[in-house]
C-alpha cells in the first residue's frame, strides 16, 4: 500500500510558518472562574456601595491612584485620580442630592466582557443604565446609559479598580432644584 506524502518546498513551509506566527504568539492566561466571580462582585459592589450611600465602601473599591472619569457624548465632564478626590466627590454628590430633590439612584450593570492582559491586569467593558428618583415622582426614571470601560488590578486585598472610564450616551443632565 502506498502512503501519500505531499511534497512541499522549504520556502512554502517557511511562508506558512511566518503567516501563522501571529496566531501562535503567547497571550495572557485565560481568566479563572474564581477571578471572574470576584471581578463581577467588585463591579456589583460599585452599584451597591453608591446606591446605598456608603461613601467609604465605594471609595475602597479603587486603588488609591486609580482614575475614575466620565464623558458625556465623548466630552470629558470630570476626572478624579485619588481616593481623597473620590471621597470628596461622592460626599458632595450626597450632600447636594436633597437640595435638588433626589431621593435615590440605582445603577444597573450587565453584559460584562473581560480581557485578561499579559501584565496580570484585566480589562472589562460593562453596559449600564442608571435611574434616579426625585421628590414628587411616583417612580424612578432613567437618567443615563452607557459603557463602563474598566481596568482591574489584583492587590493583596483582592481585585480593585485601577480605572473606571464612564462613557455616557446622553448629554449631562441639567442640575436644577426640584
Amino acid at each position: 500500500m502506498r502512503t501519500f506524502a505531499p511534497r512541499c518546498s522549504f520556502a512554502a513551509i517557511v511562508t506558512i510558518a511566518i503567516a501563522l506566527a501571529p496566531f501562535s504568539a503567547a497571550t495572557a492566561a485565560p481568566l479563572s472562574a474564581e477571578d471572574r466571580v470576584a471581578l463581577l462582585d467588585l463591579i456589583s459592589s460599585y452599584s451597591h456601595e453608591w446606591d446605598g450611600r456608603d461613601e467609604a465602601g465605594w471609595v475602597d473599591l479603587f486603588q488609591d491612584h486609580a482614575v475614575i472619569k466620565a464623558s458625556f457624548r465623548g466630552k470629558l465632564a470630570w476626572s478624579y485620580g485619588s481616593n481623597k478626590e473620590r471621597a470628596d466627590f461622592i460626599k458632595g454628590f450626597y450632600e447636594n442630592a436633597p437640595k435638588i430633590g433626589m431621593l435615590g439612584s440605582r445603577h444597573f450593570q450587565t453584559n460584562t466582557l473581560f480581557t485578561a492582559q499579559d501584565d496580570g491586569t484585566v480589562h472589562a467593558d460593562t453596559m449600564f443604565a442608571v435611574t434616579f428618583q426625585f421628590k414628587g415622582e411616583p417612580a424612578p426614571r432613567l437618567s443615563n446609559t452607557g459603557i463602563y470601560s474598566d481596568r482591574f488590578v489584583k492587590t493583596k486585598n483582592g481585585w480593585k479598580f485601577s480605572l473606571r472610564d464612564i462613557h455616557v450616551d446622553q448629554d449631562p443632565p441639567p442640575v436644577e432644584a426640584k
